[in-house]
């Protein structure tokens, strides 16, 4: 089977053969092989070598807040959720994670609204484990921080040399685990999680991967649960058994006939500034940067 097959078929993804080319080249000078076939019987025989050139063509790139609509629309939704019953912690996912930026934008977000620890769990997947060793890590670079508004920095980072480190409270609050979603064993929990994140993915498949990709976020995903797609995923989502909510600019949606427990207002957009916490639910204080 040909690089650009075996890519595919593990990460879904449809590259082109520029990019399996260069990825190709990388990996045949890292391990010293000048020959292609030579290479690719390494690849066919060896689960490391195939995650090595996986890593070079899956490249996970985010920001804190990203799309910021869409923390603001779940924060309401989980709010609204716990006020009518909170006999269990609302569970959450985020698929890809990527280095941990939208992940960890939530637990800011629902922290920021008074959210108590104990009220949420958030589980973040990933395909990389480059992409994850950063996101547990809870380190990074300016590149991480875009727009204007960026006092959350302040509240919950501290500076680390060139780099910014994410408090311990909200880091505590995110689980990371490396799987696929394309594996049939990842969507083995029916009905588990009321919010899942998956943006700007969609966007590199091909029409049966995504049709495969949202069945497996469909059984995931509770019967009054919602989801957060890329804008340009939405209209994919709603070939596929999605119905999209009305929330501008947060691209949320329910599975057809869910009548999920949706606020009738959304806030305005006010979480790329990340108010105050009240008092009542800090259990203990974010790391405070140096004077």
């Amino acid at each position: 089977m040909m690089a650009r097959d075996l890519l595919q078929q593990v990460t879904g993804l449809n590259l082109t053969e520029a990019v399996v080319g260069r990825a190709v080249e990388r990996r045949m000078q890292a391990t010293a092989l000048e020959d292609a076939r030579a290479y690719e019987r390494l690849l066919a025989g060896s689960a490391q070598e195939l995650s090595a050139l996986t890593e070079l063509v899956v490249v996970p790139e985010s920001w804190m807040f990203r799309d910021a609509e869409a923390f603001v629309a779940a924060t309401a939704f989980i709010g609204r959720r716990l006020a009518a019953s909170a006999a269990r912690p609302v569970r959450i996912l985020s698929v890809p994670c990527a280095g941990g930026e939208e992940p960890y934008s939530m637990a800011m977000s629902l922290y920021s609204a008074g959210v108590a620890s104990a009220d949420y769990a958030i589980d973040a997947v990933d395909l990389s484990e480059v992409a994850l060793a950063r996101a547990r890590a809870g380190l990074y670079t300016r590149n991480a921080f875009r727009g204007r508004h960026l006092d959350f920095r302040e509240r919950f980072f501290k500076p680390a040399g060139a780099e910014f480190q994410i408090c311990d409270e909200i880091r505590r609050q995110v689980s990371f685990e490396q799987a696929n979603l394309l594996d049939p064993g990842f969507s083995s929990r029916p009905g588990y999680y009321d919010v899942i994140f998956c943006r700007n993915l969609l966007i590199y498949f091909d029409d049966p991967t995504v049709a495969l990709a949202i069945a497996s976020l469909a059984r995931l995903l509770a019967g009054d649960g919602i989801l957060f797609a890329g804008y340009a995923e939405v209209p994919a989502f709603c070939r596929n058994g999605f119905t999209s909510l009305r929330a501008p600019g947060a691209f949320a949606l329910e599975k057809d006939g869910a009548h999920a427990s949706w606020p009738a207002r959304i806030p305005a957009r006010q979480q790329a500034r990340v108010p105050a916490a009240p008092a009542r639910a800090r259990s203990a204080t974010p790391a405070a940067p140096p004077a």
